[in-house]
């Protein structure tokens, strides 16, 4: 019964710990302060993105 229990625990501390990791990646990394916002992408190039309700939808290149 004791290693059943240490078993138990690891297993919930595991979970918590991958919980953690996903609602963090939810969160926006930047604050959408209009509907359309320029940053820089994976590369430094620069990004246009679309907010959606104060939320990074999808980014494109900029174009004219």
């Amino acid at each position: 019964m004791k290693t059943l229990g240490w078993v138990l625990t690891g297993l919930v501390l595991l979970v918590m710990v991958l919980a953690m990791q996903v609602m963090g990646r939810t969160r926006p990394v930047h604050g959408c302060t209009s509907t359309v916002v320029i940053g820089q992408g994976p590369r430094g190039e620069p990004v246009e993105c679309v907010c959606v309700e104060g939320v990074v939808s999808t980014c494109f290149d900029p174009g004219p």
